[in-house]
């Protein structure tokens, strides 16, 4: 059984991708990849993302965790996104909502994963805003 940390990350990353594929503003972007298409295309089900999921999970593992990545290549985050043709008030709410849903989910008994969690999504937006928008 995953101990308590991967269950939180499994956790917030859903509930993200449930809002933000449904997001009027960013959802289009997540669409982009949905595997699975719904009689509403704006609101697709969650399971049009079962295999991108366990990728992002794995990801804020490594990140948070500090977990290896043994199976796959290596990938430049910056370069995936710049694909993506992201603009600033995309990524503006990216964070909004992804710090919104950690801010839903804070408790005791996880405010220093929390804690670190959001001191990542400050640092990749710095990045982010470094390396695309300028």
């Amino acid at each position: 059984m995953p101990d308590r940390n991967t269950q939180e990350i499994t956790k917030i990353v859903l509930e993200f991708y449930k809002l933000a594929t449904t997001d009027m503003l960013i959802g289009y972007q997540f669409r982009k990849i949905q595997k699975l298409k719904s009689a509403d295309p704006l609101t697709p089900p969650i399971e049009a993302f079962k295999d991108h999921l366990p990728r992002i999970e794995k990801f804020w593992r490594m990140i948070l965790l500090r977990e290896k990545l043994l199976t796959e290549s290596p990938f430049d985050l910056i370069e995936l996104h710049r694909k993506l043709n992201i603009n600033p008030g995309e990524l503006d709410r990216w964070i909004k909502l992804f710090k919104g849903v950690l801010a839903n989910n804070i408790c005791s008994d996880n405010e220093d994963l929390y804690k670190e969690w959001e001191e990542k999504i400050n640092d990749f937006e710095k990045r982010f805003k470094r390396f695309l928008f300028n």
